[in-house]
């Protein structure tokens, strides 16, 4: 039985068009290794069946492995720059107290908006750092 470069191409094709009906992404990898062996195979002297089907068995699960590693490269979680951080980006900077800290309850004004916060008992007025955030209130600690 003599295979064809041909047969390898129409193969790879196939399961590419076959990859396009079907969910998932394995069948486009499989028909690539087809389609490059038969490509391959056009450059070649005649090769037995044999080592043809030896060449797409190698080449198959390679290929099917390079392309799990692109989708999962491609799929990572974005970067902390990427996604909307809400008020946990103010963590680190340095505000003063709009109104006093009474029973660990108090306010900061930053860029226009009034913050409600958590903290130490301080008076209006005392420069204090963002230590976090739960939620909209903001978690607060002495400058030092």
């Amino acid at each position: 039985m003599q295979i064809e470069a041909w047969h390898w191409v129409v193969l790879g094709a196939v399961l590419i068009v076959a990859e396009m009906l079907a969910p998932g992404t394995l069948l486009i990898w499989i028909g690539a290794a087809a389609l490059l062996l038969g490509l391959g195979l056009w450059a070649l002297p005649p090769v037995a069946f044999q080592w043809q089907l030896l060449a797409f068995i190698v080449l198959a699960p390679a290929f099917v492995m390079i392309g799990l590693a692109l989708r999962r490269r491609r799929t990572e979680p974005p970067g902390m720059g990427d996604v909307n951080l809400g008020s946990a980006r103010l963590v680190g900077q340095h505000v003063t107290l709009a109104t006093p800290i009474v029973n660990g309850r108090g306010s900061i004004t930053l860029g226009g908006t009034v913050w409600q916060v958590t903290g130490p008992d301080l008076p209006a007025g005392t420069v204090v750092t963002i230590s976090g955030s739960d939620g909209v209130t903001l978690l607060i600690a002495p400058s030092s």
